[in-house]
């Protein structure tokens, strides 16, 4: 079921299932960059795990195709960039992010085809759940790397491929969380944009992957996807549950996001 997507601004971490479809209501949020609250969740990486639980099943998010991704979602390896200050936006669409989660899952969405709305919405969700200050760095980076690297940067994919970005426009971020951000990047040699939103709920990231392939110009993250995504995350700290269960397998984040044994780390 998956189908590469033409443009590769978000390189294997937007792929395919169906193209086309009632997309995106909404985009990446009303408010600006939503910093940390007073009174943090605490969704803890400390019982690390694997994050099956927190996973959007079919059905969960109207209007959209939900599906686990593949080992292939996450891409190959780790991209490089011609701008220091631009690694973290670099970083983040690879397959090994740093700092390393000691959990992750990734799953794509996309609008079913036949639908009503836009057509052709692809993305990809991974959400990590880290280590002490883990989290609320790796957003803070990409918060600064997005501001410095507003008029573009060039990188090579995992796979040695090269791309060119011409700009990078931070967007208004969800209120959700403890904090958010957004951001648009757009591909210069295929004038496709791709948005990415990052919501921190304690110590999890919930990340967002999107581009149009039919609409490049209207690409939206619908808002509640992200909302259904950071409630499942936040849904065990209310009940008392630890956010991650079961064992441990921080090796995968080094094999990529989504584990070739069983097509995600997050099979249960």
């Amino acid at each position: 079921m998956a189908a590469g997507v033409a443009t590769a601004a978000v390189l294997g971490l937007v792929v395919g299932c169906q193209g086309g479809g009632p997309g995106a209501e909404g985009g990446a949020g009303s408010a600006e960059t939503v910093e940390g609250k007073d009174e943090p969740r605490v969704v803890g990486a400390r019982e690390a795990g694997r994050l099956g639980h927190v996973e959007l099943g079919p059905g969960e998010v109207p209007g959209l195709v939900i599906e686990r991704g593949s080992a292939a979602t996450a891409g190959h390896g780790r991209p490089d960039t011609d701008r220091e200050a631009c690694r973290p936006l670099v970083v983040a669409l690879g397959s090994q992010p740093q700092p390393a989660p000691v959990a992750s899952v990734v799953d794509t969405f996309a609008a079913p085809a036949g639908g009503r709305g836009s057509q052709g919405l692809l993305g990809t969700i991974r959400v990590s759940a880290y280590e002490g200050d883990g989290a609320s760095r790796t957003l803070g980076e990409l918060r600064e790397a997005a501001a410095e690297c507003a008029d573009g940067f060039g990188m090579t994919t995992g796979e040695g491929e090269p791309q060119r970005f011409e700009a990078v426009r931070v967007l208004g971020a969800p209120a959700l969380g403890d904090e958010a951000m957004a951001y648009r990047l757009v591909n210069a040699a295929e004038r496709a944009p791709s948005l990415v939103t990052v919501v921190r709920s304690g110590s999890t990231l919930s990340m967002f992957f999107a581009t149009n392939l039919a609409d490049p110009g209207g690409v939206e993250i619908p808002e509640r996807l992200v909302a259904a995504q950071v409630a499942k995350v936040e849904r065990p700290v209310r009940s008392g549950r630890p956010a991650v269960v079961a064992t441990a397998r921080p090796h995968l984040a080094e094999a990529g996001e989504a584990g070739a044994d069983d097509g995600g780390e997050a099979a249960e």
